[in-house]
């Protein structure tokens, strides 16, 4: 995708844009299994293998990224396969392309003197290879930190279908400019059809996937590394029964050009709490892993004095992870308190 920031826009959507208004998008690279794993044992600074903790299906040449463990979310590095040792299908081993430069643990910890109460820690490995690449021009979408983005936008509920799968993402996302994101659901409504699934995005530079005035959208298994902003972002805080699974968030670094919330970002960055997140994990923002930044009203177009966000109940919130992050794990600010009659 090619343009500049002064060149002709197309209403609503801007420019270097993949815009779809009302229809059906479908977009499918080959399935991938798994897009992220973790791993098995502890790699230490100067290694230049990775054991798994099960079987890929990842080949010679693709790159992958391998979250940090320690304090510092920097610590994250991004490799290419040379070769993979399957001897042991289920714990392979992965040759990569230079030595580590940081330590990423895995293990377990035990408290108490048994065996019942432990923690489990390991870095995660993402794929982020895929056979359909979208992107922005190598010339100047660095340089100008103005990527390609996508935007689906319709003027109702189920008037547009976007199915998104195993797609990656690479020099996305306008930075300084609201409303462009490298995959974003722009006030639809109920979305039952759609669904982001296995796609990998990275250097980002304005957030990963916006889910904006939608219900009922699926992200799943997603991985998102180098990214500016909020990475896993609910805007108005009037979105509810959205579900995101298995998402993996590495590398989320400040932006002083979004939202002030922007400047102390979050992995999984979460307005209204009737969402479900299962089985996410949060491996490295500058300040957040999982942020319930709770509103008292949904903001900007979506705004209803008759819903409660930080009033409401919670959705679900189960088996997410969040680690190496540069303040908290979980943040629940403003407020998160249920109450039958949320206003």
């Amino acid at each position: 995708m090619h343009s500049s920031r002064g060149d002709p826009e197309i209403p609503i959507f801007g420019n270097k844009v993949i815009a779809m208004y009302n229809g059906v998008l479908d977009l499918h690279g080959v399935p991938r299994n798994p897009t992220w794993t973790m791993l098995e044992t502890t790699s230490d600074v100067g290694a230049t293998t990775l054991t798994l903790m099960r079987d890929v299906d990842w080949k010679v040449g693709e790159r992958i990224v391998i979250a940090p463990t320690g304090y510092n979310n920097t610590e994250a590095e991004e490799k290419e396969i040379t070769a993979i040792d399957r001897t042991n299908p289920s714990k392979p081993i992965i040759t990569l392309d230079s030595p580590l430069e940081f330590k990423h643990y895995a293990g377990i910890q035990y408290f108490g003197g048994g065996t019942e109460d432990f923690i489990e820690m390991r870095a995660e490995v993402g794929l982020l290879t895929r056979n359909v690449v979208y992107r922005g021009d190598p010339e100047t979408s660095a340089k100008n930190e103005y990527g390609a983005h996508m935007m689906v936008h319709s003027n109702g509920m189920e008037t547009l279908t976007a199915r998104i799968e195993y797609i990656e993402y690479f020099n996305v996302g306008q930075a300084f400019q609201l409303g462009r994101y490298p995959i974003h659901f722009h006030l639809i409504g109920v979305v039952h059809n759609s669904y982001i699934r296995g796609n990998a995005i990275h250097q980002s530079y304005n957030r990963g996937c916006t889910i904006h005035g939608v219900h009922y959208l699926r992200l799943i298994s997603n991985v998102a590394y180098n990214i500016k902003g909020h990475t896993y972002f609910i805007e108005d805080a009037a979105e509810t029964n959205n579900y995101l699974e298995n998402n993996l968030a590495i590398l989320t670094k400040k932006s002083w050009s979004l939202l002030n919330s922007d400047q102390t970002p979050a992995c999984f960055w979460i307005t209204h709490p009737n969402n479900i997140f299962r089985g996410n994990h949060a491996a490295g923002a500058d300040n957040y892993g999982f942020w319930f930044d709770t509103k008292p009203n949904p903001t900007g177009p979506s705004f209803d004095p008759n819903i409660c966000p930080e009033n409401e109940k919670l959705g679900e919130f189960t088996n997410n992870v969040a680690h190496s992050n540069g303040r908290y794990g979980l943040r629940v600010f403003h407020k998160l308190k249920s109450r039958t009659y949320p206003c």
